[in-house]
Order: C-alpha cells, then sequence, then structure tokens
C-alpha cells in the first residue's frame, strides 16, 4: 500500500499549487455556493518517530483554493488584546498539551514524581521557587531530564474527604525516564519546603493503566506512553492561573523533540481509505498499547503507539 501511495503522490496530483493556499471554514462554506476559486480536498499524513521506537501518525482533511489576485492582510491585535482572546488560550492551551506529550516521549517517560505540600499553597511564585530549587539540587546527583505540570486541586479540610468552596491547592506532578530512588527525592524536596512539610512521590506505568486488561498491567512494556497524555490534561486554558508569558508547563533543557514528515495522499482518497492507510501504517509498525482518535467533523484520524521493545 506504501508504494502506490507514493508512486501515486507524482502521477495524481495533477492540481496545481502554485497561487493556492488552504481554506478557512467561512471561505469553504460561502465559495461552494457559487462560482468562485477552484476547490479540491486533500488528505494530508503527518508521521513523527521517537528513538525508543514510539511513533504518531495523523491525517488530517483540508481544502485548497485556486485564487488570483494577492490575500488580504489579517488585521492583527495587539498582545493580550484581541477580541478571540479566549479563543487564543484555549489555542495556547492547545499547543503547551502538545510540546508535553511530545517532550514526554522524547525522554521516554515511564515514572510520574509527585511533589506536594502540607499545608494549602496556592501562590504560584512560591511553587515555581520550590521547583527550581528542587530540580537544581536533583541535578547535582544525576542528569534530571524532566517534564512538570501543575495540578490545581480542590483543597480539603483536614479529616474531611468533601472539598472546601474557594480553597485550592498546588502540587507538580514530574514524568521522568527510568527508576528514581525515592528516598533521595523525599530528602530533597523536604530540605526545601521543611522536614514533615511536604511529601513526595512516584508511581510506575501500572498506576496509569486502570480499565487496562490484567496481562497489560502485569508487563508495562510499552505502555509508558500513556503517562504523556496523562500529564498534558493538567494543562488548562484558565486566564486566571496563565497570565501572559507565565509558561504553563517546565521542562529541562536539552530535550529533542523528532520533526515531523508530512506527505499528501493522491486526490480522490476517501476519509475512510485515509483513516485506513495510516492505521496500516501503525499496526505495521507497533500495534502494542495503541491509542487512536479520530473526528469527522473536523476531518482528523490521530494514532500513537508505544515504544518497541
Amino acid at each position: 500500500m506504501n508504494t502506490s501511495v507514493f508512486e501515486s503522490l507524482d502521477n495524481n496530483n495533477d492540481f496545481d499549487l502554485d497561487g493556492c493556499h488552504l481554506a478557512t471554514a467561512e471561505e469553504t462554506a460561502s465559495w461552494l455556493l457559487d462560482d468562485g476559486p477552484v476547490l479540491k480536498t486533500t488528505w494530508t499524513v503527518y508521521d513523527r518517530q521517537f528513538p525508543d521506537g514510539q511513533r504518531e501518525l495523523c491525517v488530517t482533511k483540508s481544502t485548497r483554493i485556486r485564487q488570483t489576485g494577492p490575500l488580504p492582510m489579517p488585521k492583527r491585535a495587539k498582545r493580550g488584546e484581541s477580541e478571540k482572546r479566549e479563543e487564543n488560550d484555549e489555542d495556547s492551551a492547545k499547543r503547551a498539551k502538545q510540546a508535553v506529550r511530545l517532550r514526554c516521549k522524547a525522554i521516554s517517560a515511564d515514572r510520574m514524581i509527585t511533589l506536594s505540600y502540607r499545608e494549602d499553597v496556592r501562590d504560584p511564585e512560591r511553587l515555581k521557587r520550590d521547583y527550581d530549587a528542587f530540580r537544581r539540587k536533583m541535578g547535582k546527583h544525576k542528569q534530571f531530564h524532566y517534564v512538570a505540570a501543575v495540578e490545581v486541586q480542590e483543597g480539603y479540610k483536614k479529616g474531611n474527604l468533601q472539598a472546601v468552596e474557594g480553597r485550592e491547592s498546588f502540587h507538580i506532578h514530574v514524568a521522568v525516564h527510568g527508576r528514581q530512588c525515592y528516598h533521595l527525592l523525599k530528602s530533597v524536596w523536604l530540605s526545601i519546603v521543611g522536614k514533615g512539610m511536604g511529601y513526595a512521590h512516584v508511581r510506575n506505568p501500572n498506576d496509569f493503566l486502570k480499565g487496562c486488561p490484567r496481562g497489560a498491567k502485569k508487563s508495562n512494556k510499552g505502555l509508558e506512553h500513556l503517562i504523556a497524555g496523562y500529564l498534558s490534561k493538567y494543562i488548562t486554558k484558565d486566564q486566571d492561573r496563565h497570565e501572559l508569558n507565565k509558561k504553563r508547563y517546565w521542562t529541562s533543557r536539552g530535550i529533542v523533540v523528532p520533526e515531523k514528515n508530512y506527505y499528501q495522499l493522491p486526490y480522490g482518497f476517501t476519509e475512510s481509505e485515509a483513516y485506513a492507510y495510516i492505521l496500516e501504517l501503525a499496526a505495521g509498525h507497533n500495534n502494542h498499547g495503541m491509542v487512536f482518535f479520530s473526528n469527522q467533523a473536523l476531518g482528523v484520524c490521530w494514532v500513537a503507539t508505544g515504544p518497541i521493545t
């Protein structure tokens, strides 16, 4: 199947893309009703492979148009003053989620460290200072590659299992690779927050496999990539917690995320054929721990596989 696709990329793509651009949803809806620019639907495949064998494949639908003359330049608002602030914040959160997921996979993260406080800490500046001190001290003992995100949790009164309205507390989730020395983690964290004033926990992939078959839990090999999705869910689009120029996550330096390769499928591919194509690619690569997502309305299908062991 792969050979026929690549051969036809040159032979069947007879629609000249010179002078074309991707159409917006509004343009497509408007121009389909009249004799406007030429429209043509295309399917583009995005393929990203990680050093440990993890792979992400995605196929997306887009509409290309042919139009003569210059395209209108969009008006740009000043940073923070856009009328689409809420929409922009949502897009920013999506980009941050993707960055967290990709960096977790790039370091082959297979453990999750959770750093928390005994008291309710609501000061983000203190949280950042404490974590900066933690990762610096850990870096003196070992190479410490990490991807960290903050969870905002409803506060609880001591001895009371019901959440208290308006009461919140922060703690940090840190994705890392390899077995961790629990006593070292605990010692370093308590040296920062004070003896008896904090907690440090380490979880392995089995803790993230709720609902998986019993056999999968016995051997977590190939399922480490689930941690990437788990950590990314803590990225929020809440404007009150993420002011302009404030990062939504923290990551160590030197993490290299592989570039994605992309190419266009031949014209005439149907949606089912496009989806089947990347599923076949993924299954032929490594179908262990495969994660699948599709949305017909958006015209997108995404597949991820675990590392090759």
